[in-house]
C-alpha cells in the first residue's frame, strides 16, 4: 500500500483490528507494527482484570489471551491499548495475505518497531475504491498521550484519540462498531498485504466500558464492503465493509 509519507523506515510486521460500524456506516482499525526481520510465535497472556470496570475490552481471551483491545472513554476522546505477546524466532517470515480498499476510511495509526524504540502515531485516509492511504493534512490533531513498549513478549500501544475533529477525514468515534482483527508485514516503511483473522460477534460501543474480552469471534467472509472509519495501531491498507 502506498502512502504520502512513512515515519517508519524498518521493516516490519503488523498486526491489524479493524472495526465496522453497524450505525452511520464507519469502520475502526488498530494496527501494531513491529519488525519484519523477526518472525514471532503467538503466545498468550493474560486478560486484564481492569475489562468491564474502568475499561471496555475485545480480543480472544477464553482462559489467556493472544490480542487485546482495551478502551477508556474519556469527556472528548476514547483511550486505546492494544496488546499482543509473541515470542522471538530467527526466521523471517509474512503473516498477512490479501487487503482490498472499497470505499473511503478514516485511520489512526501508531507505527512501531518490537522494541518500540522508533514510535510514530498519526491520522490518515483510504480514498475510495483505491488501495492507498494518504497522511492528512495534520496528522496528530486529535491524538495525545500516545505510548509505545514491547517488554517479555508483549507488544502494546496506546493512545487517546478525540471523539471530534476538523478534519472531516478524521472521522467521528461514537457510533458503534464491529471490531476486526488481522496481521501482514511491511517493507521500508510501507505495508504489505495483510489478511483478516476475526471479527467480533457483536457491535461495540466505544463509549462503554462492557467486557467482550471473552466473547467468540465470528467468521470475517460475513461481512460485506462499505464506507469506514479505521483507526490503527499502525498504518495498513483497509479493507472496508457492510452490513
Amino acid at each position: 500500500m502506498n502512502r504520502k509519507s512513512s515515519h517508519l523506515n524498518k521493516t516490519g510486521n503488523y498486526f491489524i483490528l479493524h472495526y465496522p460500524v453497524f450505525l452511520g456506516g464507519f469502520v475502526f482499525i488498530f494496527i501494531l507494527i513491529y519488525e519484519k526481520n523477526l518472525v514471532y510465535q503467538l503466545k498468550c497472556f493474560s486478560a486484564d482484570s481492569a475489562c468491564g470496570g474502568t475499561h471496555g475490552c475485545w480480543g480472544d481471551c477464553k482462559g489467556n489471551c493472544s490480542y487485546l483491545l482495551m478502551w477508556k472513554p474519556a469527556v472528548s476522546g476514547v483511550t486505546f491499548t492494544m496488546k499482543s505477546h509473541y515470542h522471538q524466532m530467527t526466521t523471517n517470515g509474512q503473516v498477512s495475505i490479501l487487503t482490498a480498499s472499497m470505499q473511503d476510511s478514516s485511520v489512526t495509526s501508531c507505527l512501531m518497531t518490537n522494541s518500540a524504540q522508533l514510535f510514530t502515531p498519526e491520522n490518515s485516509y483510504n480514498m475510495a475504491g483505491q488501495k492507498i492511504n494518504m497522511v492528512v493534512t495534520h496528522p496528530t490533531n486529535g491524538l495525545t498521550d500516545t505510548s509505545a513498549s514491547y517488554n517479555n513478549g508483549i507488544l502494546t500501544c496506546s493512545l487517546t484519540r478525540s471523539n471530534k475533529n476538523s478534519d472531516p477525514k478524521v472521522f467521528d468515534l461514537t457510533p458503534d462498531y464491529y471490531i476486526l482483527f488481522a496481521r501482514g508485514t511491511i517493507s521500508g516503511g510501507n505495508k504489505e498485504k495483510h489478511s483478516f483473522t476475526a471479527k467480533s460477534s457483536s457491535v461495540v460501543d466505544f463509549q462503554s466500558t462492557k467486557d467482550l474480552s471473552v466473547g467468540s469471534a465470528s467468521d470475517v467472509a460475513m461481512i460485506k464492503p462499505f464506507k469506514s472509519i479505521l483507526v490503527m495501531l499502525s498504518v495498513s491498507t483497509i479493507v472496508l465493509f457492510s452490513m
